[in-house]
């Protein structure tokens, strides 16, 4: 896709169809299917200030009347290529499998990488939930994918299965990797649809989209816990889930190209996810649970972004105090099964190095628990690194160039 390069006239009438985007659409995908033309407009770029070329593909056997799983697939980035299969036959395989693609030409910008890119990645997802990204389609919310030049996108690998819910993950990996790449999985916020894109971008949350740029594997897992969500996360029931997830990811990663690092990232009801694996790690009471029992659940780096980390030192004006009575009675009589949903209260010994980050404008509850958490580790010398998002975007993902270009650095030394 490299050579995509269309001639247009006075106006951007086009003069030709690229080679490539023709033979796309002329070649058969069975005898009775055959892929339409591609289609060009562009997107105006808030980190290139450029509007983008970009080319819409629909699937075979396009309807109108029928809601459409999407992949959004940058190329040409300002980051190596990692993936080797050609964009030619991963955009084929997609369309085929029923997505609309939309390829999004960044041409080598020097600024179409983390930590620029992720204004890029939110501002897409944002167009999307207000109707303002390609509105003539109609895109299914829960399955829009953001797949950079190179990579494949596997769906719904079964993680856990009970009796009320079955637990899967979305996998977007480089196809056939130049070399074995770590991996970085969180756990949605979004419990109904792991990928539901109002949630990723109310939250602006770019993290699996921007490091899959980057070159890593990214896995967006089920929350643990089923909708509607009411704030507890039930244990053992959510460790035997999450630590299930990361040994299944560990085991497809095998067969992908990955080299078995895996990273955990949570935010909101995912960060209590992530520190708990951490947390967790060794215990043989939260193991024997869910899928490829015989691999490792460990994981070798953790971005904790805000949330609830410990129930045993909540503040006074916490709002969620009745709701944790009610389920586990009062706190002073009861302070045991307090203490047991509380991720951070696993914690007796010195841990792998943390990345923290929380934003400057967070609500005081979130602010607490992020402060209880560093004075914890403390306590043990645990190594971190903390910085907290100085843009006052309240409850959000950061944004901010220089955290997420730590957040990277952090990722690639745990990771590689």
């Amino acid at each position: 896709m490299t050579e995509h390069n269309p001639a247009r006239g006075p106006g951007g009438k086009l003069w030709f169809l690229p080679a490539l985007w023709l033979a796309l659409a002329a070649a058969p995908v069975c005898a009775q299917t055959r892929l339409s033309p591609p289609e060009y407009t562009r997107w105006q770029s808030p980190v290139t200030g450029k509007a983008l070329e970009l080319t819409i593909l629909k699937p075979a056997g396009f309807q109108s009347n029928q809601p459409l799983p999407m992949i959004i697939y940058p190329e040409n980035l300002a980051v190596p290529r990692i993936g080797t299969d050609s964009d030619r036959a991963i955009i084929r395989d997609f369309r085929t499998r029923g997505y609309l693609v939309a390829v999004l030409d960044y041409a080598r910008n020097p600024r179409a990488r983390v930590p620029f890119l992720n204004r890029d990645l939110y501002q897409l997802r944002d167009d999307l939930f207000r109707g303002r990204f390609l509105s003539r389609f109609t895109i299914d919310p829960a399955h829009i994918f953001i797949v950079p030049s190179g990579s494949r996108l596997l769906r719904g690998v079964v993680f856990y299965r009970d009796p009320a819910r079955t637990l899967g993950m979305d996998i977007i990996y480089p196809s056939h990797p130049a070399k074995p790449v770590g991996a970085v999985i969180e756990f949605s916020c979004d419990n109904e649809n792991r990928m539901g894109n109002a949630s990723l971008a109310i939250c602006s949350d770019t993290i699996l989209d921007a490091e899959a740029t980057e070159g890593f594997a990214v896995a967006m897992a089920d929350h643990p816990v089923a909708p509607p969500y009411q704030g507890l996360d039930p244990m053992p029931d959510c460790a035997w889930k999450i630590k299930s997830a990361v040994r299944t990811l560990r085991v497809e990663g095998a067969r992908l190209g990955m080299n078995g690092n895996i990273a955990v990232a949570g935010f909101s009801r995912g960060s209590g996810m992530a520190l708990m694996l951490v947390t967790t790690e060794a215990m043989k009471e939260f193991e024997g649970h869910g899928e490829n029992q015989g691999a490792s659940s460990a994981v070798q780096g953790a971005v904790i972004l805000s949330g609830r980390f410990t129930y045993l030192d909540l503040l006074p004006t916490d709002h969620m105090l009745p709701r944790y009575a009610r389920a586990w009675g009062d706190r002073a009589a009861h302070r045991e099964a307090w203490r047991r949903e509380g991720a951070l209260d696993y914690l007796d010994h010195t841990t792998l190095p943390l990345f923290l980050t929380i934003n400057c404008a967070e609500g005081a509850d979130a602010l607490h628990q992020m402060t209880v958490l560093r004075q914890r580790l403390a306590e043990f010398g645990n190594d971190e690194i903390f910085m907290q998002d100085p843009q006052p975007r309240g409850h959000k993902v950061p944004l901010d160039p220089d955290l997420l270009d730590a957040l990277n650095r952090y990722l690639k030394q745990r990771l590689n």
